[in-house]
């Protein structure tokens, strides 16, 4: 039997190896369907930390050796009961329901963990069907870009539709969209003002193809609202943002394009 302080530390460890991806999709689904809107910031620049310090492989050997010691003792436990259940045949069938429960809660234990550890990678195909999942998935996309150059670089028989891949790619415009918003007073209402954005450009970008939206910040302390992609400036109709944000109580202008 899995104790639970051994429970808390495995999923916590495999937080810190999926570079926290299940805390924040939890935070991130209750704040888009309103329940709970928090400030996650703070989690988002420890995850962001994790992930550029690589610190993830060090957390991801401590869950392996978590699952190890937890499953040894589990053998250790059960050689230990058999034992005492040779001594007393009386007390077979107790014993078995003891083991059953055991082995139950062992299996429960682990595969709440392995989940947790995993679904990071589960999701990563998904990330362009929702914003919540971009969101929840901290990657740095230059890292991405950097192994594509590389393995272009690096193999000599590029073939037609590979080049096509990459003009496609070097035609949309890095660009960032900059926002005033007024009477943001707290973390919650930086996070429902991001939803709210978020899922408006969810909208606009099913049409327009060529529109691509990497993120949505919020600094709620200073009121500024910015929105990063490709090729905003030309499909995005600000108008509607700002318009949806004043409806909510939270006046909004724009202020310039980067």
């Amino acid at each position: 039997m899995v104790t639970k302080p051994t429970l808390y530390l495995g999923i916590g460890l495999a937080l810190l190896s999926s570079d926290l991806c299940l805390l924040l999709l939890t935070l991130n689904i209750l704040g888009w369907f309103n329940i709970l809107h928090a400030d996650l910031s703070f989690i988002e620049q420890a995850a962001e930390t994790i992930s550029a310090k690589q610190w993830q492989l060090y957390f991801q050997s401590a869950t392996l050796a978590w699952l190890v010691l937890v499953l040894l003792s589990a053998v250790q436990r059960q050689q230990k009961d058999e034992k005492v259940a040779a001594a007393s045949d009386d007390s077979k069938v107790t014993k078995e329901g003891k083991n059953y429960s055991h082995g139950a809660s062992l299996v429960k234990s682990i595969c709440i963990v392995v989940l947790t550890l995993l679904t990071p990678h589960m999701l990563e195909s998904h990330r362009h069907r929702h914003p919540i999942l971009r969101r929840s998935l901290i990657r740095h996309q230059s890292t991405s870009v950097t192994t594509n150059q590389n393995n272009v670089g690096a193999d000599s028989d590029v073939n037609t539709q590979e080049e096509a891949t990459i003009a496609s790619a070097s035609s949309v415009t890095p660009q960032e969209l900059v926002f005033s918003v007024d009477n943001m007073t707290c973390g919650g209402c930086g996070s429902h003002v991001r939803n709210l954005v978020e899922s408006n450009l969810n909208q606009q970008q099913q049409q327009a193809s060529s529109m691509t939206v990497d993120k949505v910040a919020v600094d709620w302390r200073a009121g500024v609202l910015s929105i990063y992609g490709g090729n905003l400036n030309e499909f995005v109709d600000q108008s509607v943002i700002i318009d949806m944000l004043k409806k909510e109580g939270y006046p909004t202008s724009f202020l310039y394009v980067n």
